[in-house]
């Protein structure tokens, strides 16, 4: 039977139930999860390497890669032990132009004329000697095959959408989605139970983040990640190692993030639930036809 579109066995929860369950499961995880003194350590010692750039500068960064979390100029990075990939493109910001100006008394000062743009590379550009930020990647290992069938429904998903999914290089990141050209890119170095949790983020990101500019970066993080969580857990890989560390990191402290994105974190993950309960349905079905 089906109660407000949402498919109940008897004696069973229902799909919505089994979603606010873990709703509620992602709201504590996130709550009590705390950073070790070690990954406070890590971004001190991080932020101490890089150049201390104004509020400013960093939003020009994001606004060109969104990713970007620790910039320094070329000759830096190399200072670093670290080199620039070939082929990516520097991030503009901007630079102080002084210029030598004598004051009244003949003495030399130097007066600020205006800015340039300077090229700079985010951290996740680079290639080289480890960072302290580097103790703070984590990763899902393993190889299941829940991980196996989610990623297949949610390439099929992707593909009914026209949104073309590849595996490959995806520029330092996990993965990431070009709403302009609607794509999903996940990278190939990762296990496939975190591709499969990545594939997912991104599915989020390409069905309700397309034409949406109005969300902050935030929002649209923590409903991916938390969408995702909701979505694999139901189908029964758990990446709460993974999730609950990404969406605290985005909340940045405020512990009322899933309370303001919950029901929109609920609305997304039942409804691509339920798009992957037909598929699973379907292949049940083509599977009992062939062995009858």
């Amino acid at each position: 039977m089906k109660k407000n579109g949402w498919k109940q066995k008897k004696d069973q929860p229902t799909q919505k139930e089994r979603v606010e369950q873990l709703i509620k499961q992602l709201d504590e995880g996130v709550s009590n999860f705390s950073y070790s003194p070690e990954d406070f350590k890590a971004i001190l010692q991080m932020k101490a390497l890089m150049p201390n750039y104004s509020f400013r500068n960093l939003i020009v960064a994001k606004a060109q890669l969104p990713r970007a979390q620790f910039i320094a100029p070329f000759k830096r990075w190399n200072e670093l032990g670290r080199y620039v990939k070939k082929g990516q493109q520097a991030i503009r910001i901007f630079a102080p132009r002084f210029v030598k100006a004598k004051d009244e008394n003949s003495n030399e000062d130097l007066k600020l004329v205006g800015f340039v743009t300077v090229p700079v590379f985010d951290c996740s550009q680079t290639e080289g000697e480890p960072l302290p930020i580097d103790s703070l990647k984590i990763e899902l290992n393993g190889d299941s095959p829940e991980a196996r069938e989610i990623i297949n429904f949610a390439e099929k998903v992707a593909e009914k959408d026209d949104c073309p999914v590849s595996y490959g290089d995806a520029e330092g990141a996990n993965g990431f989605y070009v709403p302009s050209q609607h794509r999903i890119t996940v990278s190939d170095t990762l296990s496939i139970n975190h591709r499969c949790k990545t594939l997912v983020h991104e599915l989020v990101h390409s069905k309700v983040h397309r034409y949406d500019i109005r969300s902050s970066k935030k929002e649209k993080e923590v409903v991916a990640e938390g969408s995702a969580y909701i979505v694999c857990s139901y189908f029964g890989l758990d990446t709460s190692d993974y999730s609950f560390h990404y969406v605290k990191s985005w909340s940045k402290g405020d512990t009322e993030s899933l309370m303001k994105y919950g029901s929109q974190i609920c609305e997304i993950s039942g409804k691509i639930i339920q798009e992957f309960q037909r598929l699973k349905e379907q292949q049940q079905s083509l599977q009992q036809l062939q062995t009858a």
